[in-house]
């Protein structure tokens, strides 16, 4: 819930990298990287909340069927080719 960019980037990196060994202790903040996910213009970030929410889809499968709107606006819209 922080305003400044580099400390909500620094979360997104370090629950990116912890959800790897263990998805399902931050499945409650899904809805947080939703959001991000959608308001976000980082494109940095970005990639880190897709790879986040990516481990979070096997333990939510649901998940993945809320992702593909707006996944498909991110690849759409972008110029970044790292996206």
């Amino acid at each position: 819930d922080d305003t400044h960019p580099s400390v909500v980037s620094c979360a997104v990196n370090v629950i990116t990298e912890l959800s790897d060994k263990n998805p399902r202790n931050y499945l409650h903040l899904a809805p947080a990287f939703f959001q991000l996910l959608t308001t976000s213009s980082n494109n940095w970030m970005l990639i880190k909340v897709v790879k986040l929410l990516g481990s979070l889809v096997p333990e939510e499968p649901r998940l993945a069927r809320k992702l593909l709107d707006p996944l498909a606006t991110i690849v759409r819209n972008t110029q970044a080719k790292s996206l």
